[in-house]
């Protein structure tokens, strides 16, 4: 890896600022910034920082519970650079570079309890038996008002008034924020962050961001938090709010995460497309263990209200082909491209958990040859699937007994991202909000 600093001072002078990132167990991106006097030292030594810090909650805080054994005393260890995340930072005020790092144990191997240590370990688990994931990452968010709240959708750049209505794939509302997206565009070409288009989706100043197939599913997953850092910081240079949050409106659809999965085998054919038995294998697999997945995919109390019965946010386990009604698509697609695509997690998502999951269910399910059950047929109603937990606490619990996840993902790493998360969920829940003010202070 030194070699990535030599390379990229030969052809950039030397930054004067270094942003050291590390994404925890919900995907929020904690860190620090270094004089850029410290890249090359930072590539060789790597940077200590506690692994208490994988575990915050949405707050920044640290849960009493994570700090009993065995993160006792709040250790430290040493977190190590990613290969192929130092990027400029184009929208900083001076020369400035990101670099995301992971936890490595006391015998310098990638430490257990991080998110990316779990997804490389259930991709060796493909590899080692010649399968081959390619993925794609789909992100929507919103751009609101920083000054209302609660949010409400950000007033055209222009000055002119706002369209009513969901608008979706209209190409109107896009030059309304033509400004804010040109600068994406334009960072993401500066980063090496393979954007493929941007929609106009559902909700009021709604939109959705797709990134390119690649096969190389922890990088697609770095690039997605590479591009949701760089629309969050463009909108705040603009006097904007883009927000990831999975129900940020209520009267608004949810905000999504979806994926597309497709596999190869040694010799890079699509074996969904040479088998239909195969993909439909690998559904089941996912089917059977969604319900279990739907705590590490949906990682906060407002992640389930995105779960609406009727709408495209799927609240059952189901599939089906060309219908976006069901929990697990099957794209119109051909041979090469055959694929599923996984609908349930919310844009609030840590990308490498909701890879891991889907994962780690189509691994399960090719292998056990597992039976999906009637699909959706294009042109129907969507039809009823698996329940699935639509409240946080429910999840947790499903998710703790979990075998499958246990299996895939590792026993340690499950206890911990659990204890952390119902630390989460009950402080959350003793909150005193201000419905319940509203619904029962003169009323009660």
């Amino acid at each position: 890896m030194p070699s990535e600093v030599e390379k990229y001072l030969s052809e950039n002078p030397e930054p004067q600022s270094v942003d050291v990132l590390v994404a925890d167990n919900n995907g929020i991106l904690r860190g620090k910034q270094f004089p850029g006097s410290q890249l090359a030292k930072l590539y060789d030594k790597g940077v200590n920082f506690p692994l208490s810090l994988l575990y915050g909650d949405a707050q920044g805080g640290t849960p009493a519970a994570v700090l009993d054994p065995p993160l006792g005393g709040d250790p430290d260890r040493v977190y190590m650079p990613v290969a192929g995340s130092l990027r400029t930072v184009p929208w900083a005020d001076v020369p400035t570079v990101q670099v995301f790092v992971e936890p490595y144990q006391k015998d310098n191997t990638p430490h257990r309890f991080s998110p990316q240590t779990c997804l490389n370990a259930v991709i060796k688990r493909l590899n080692d038996e010649g399968l081959f994931p390619t993925i794609a990452l789909e992100g929507e968010f919103y751009l609101v008002d920083p000054a209302k709240s609660p949010p409400q959708p950000l007033q055209p750049e222009n000055g002119w008034p706002s369209f009513e209505g969901p608008q979706v794939y209209a190409i109107e509302p896009l030059q309304d924020v033509q400004g804010f997206l040109d600068e994406v565009k334009s960072v993401a070409e500066a980063q090496s962050i393979a954007l493929t288009s941007v929609v106009c989706e559902y909700g009021e100043g709604q939109f959705e961001l797709n990134l390119n197939h690649t096969n190389d599913p922890a990088a697609a997953c770095l690039e997605f938090l590479m591009l949701k850092r760089a629309i969050k910081n463009i909108a705040f240079s603009r006097g904007q709010l883009a927000s990831f949050m999975a129900k940020p409106v209520k009267s608004n659809p949810g905000s999504g995460c979806h994926i597309h999965v497709s596999m190869s085998d040694d010799d890079g054919n699509n074996i969904f497309g040479a088998d239909e038995k195969t993909l439909h294998h690998a559904i089941g697999g996912v089917l059977d263990s969604m319900a279990e997945s739907v705590a590490l995919i949906t990682p906060y109390a407002n992640s389930y209200r995105r779960f609406v019965k009727g709408g495209w946010s799927p609240s059952t386990g189901n599939w089906g082909e060309n219908h976006r009604g069901v929990s697990v698509r099957i794209p119109m697609s051909g041979t090469k491209d055959r694929r599923l695509e996984h609908r349930v997690a919310g844009a609030d998502v840590n990308p490498y958990l909701l890879t891991a999951a889907v994962l780690s269910g189509m691994h399960k399910g090719i292998n056990e040859k597992t039976d999906p059950g009637e699909p959706n047929i294009e042109g129907q109603a969507d039809v009823d699937g698996r329940e699935l937990p639509t409240r946080w606490r429910e999840a947790l619990q499903v998710l703790d007994g979990s075998v499958t996840f246990r299996d895939y993902l590792g026993t340690e790493f499950l206890d911990m991202f659990l204890r952390a998360k119902f630390a989460e969920e009950e402080s959350f829940h003793a909150e005193i909000s201000d419905r319940d003010f509203g619904w029962c202070l003169r009323t009660v």
